[in-house]
């Protein structure tokens, strides 16, 4: 984990509600969590729910790159917060068929 003394969690939280407002109607849910890489760099972990329409083929690609680029942009994880962003999709059925409590 990520000690809480180098990352002020609150304001951290804040800084992606106000993302997450830029993201559109694609996105279900957007849940995060601090932790380290492979590495042990110290990271932030975003676990995104699409809207199954969102999730299709056809769309995928540009819904997650903006997706990507959105959080990236605004939040600026590496250059504020000294994270490594890691980004992870789900679509809304998918989700809704797993029991998995993390993603929730």
């Amino acid at each position: 984990m990520v000690p809480t003394g180098f990352v002020h969690q609150t304001q951290l939280a804040k800084e992606i509600d106000k993302a997450k407002r830029k993201l559109g109607k694609e996105i279900v849910r957007v849940n995060y969590s601090l932790g380290t890489d492979s590495t042990g760099e110290p990271s932030i972990f975003f676990r995104i729910v699409l809207a199954d329409a969102a999730s299709r083929e056809d769309k995928l690609a540009k819904v997650t790159g903006r997706i990507e680029t959105i959080l990236s942009d605004e939040i600026r994880p590496h250059e504020n917060w000294g994270l490594l962003p890691y980004f992870s999709f789900r679509s809304k059925s998918e989700q809704e068929k797993r029991n998995d409590p993390e993603w929730a």
